[in-house]
């Protein structure tokens, strides 16, 4: 694996945090990381997201992030509602540019898997066309089985590699984090990564180390 999507079954999920981390992580053991954010909206001045991970790999916020826009919409209805609009093939051109540069790229998305980046052409189709396996982040909280489930379903349909879940935000208040991660498993097969709420932003050392695993190191 030399690449992989960050998406997530909604959007304020956690996948900004989950790169950085990530990105953290495989610094750490010697990897040259990159990190490549198609589109970032909600934008005024300087893309939040794409400056945050870039301050780990290195990278200048131009190279990382391709495309912006003002409202925090997604990718397609920024188009529709800011009028300017850009190349999808120039996208790809991007991604494939830079990951010829590093070992390994953390391609992050925007809101959920199926958010749509162009007039019927959503992440999940990214993904496929790039073949770029998927790390899904999910919340821990109420709510998260109907979502995490139907996101799993849609990647699974496009036939795309799912490689996790990550369940972020545990805390412990919500009596359904008990039995979220056990019914996850049972009806996707796949034992969820659960990360507890922390203050601030670098998880504990073990825990980058698992979340680095799942991406095959």
């Amino acid at each position: 694996m030399r690449a992989v999507l960050i998406t997530a079954t909604d959007t304020g999920v956690g996948k900004t945090f989950i790169s950085y981390n990530l990105a953290y992580a495989l610094k750490e053991m010697g990897v040259r990381v990159g990190y490549y954010k198609p589109i970032e909206t909600d934008v005024r001045e300087v893309p939040a997201d794409g400056s945050l991970v870039c301050s780990v790999t290195g990278q200048p916020v131009e190279e990382a992030v391709f495309f912006t826009y003002k409202l925090p919409l997604s990718p397609y209805a920024g188009i529709l509602e800011e009028g300017k609009d850009f190349d999808l093939s120039e996208l790809k051109e991007r991604f494939w540019e830079l990951q010829k540069r590093y070992e390994f790229l953390i391609v992050e998305g925007a809101g959920g898997v199926a958010v749509p980046i162009k007039k019927d052409y959503d992440y999940a189709d990214l993904a496929r066309d790039l073949n770029l396996p998927i790390l899904l982040v999910a919340r821990a909280v109420l709510g998260t089985l109907n979502h995490t489930y139907l996101s799993y379903y849609y990647i699974r349909s496009k036939g795309i590699d799912l490689v996790g879940i990550v369940m972020n935000g545990f805390e412990g208040k919500d009596i359904s984090e008990k039995t979220n991660p056990l019914i996850i498993k049972e009806r996707t097969g796949i034992e969820p990564f659960c990360i507890p709420r922390i203050e601030g932003l670098l998880l504990p050392p073990d825990v980058r180390k698992s979340l680095a695993s799942l991406v095959g190191f």
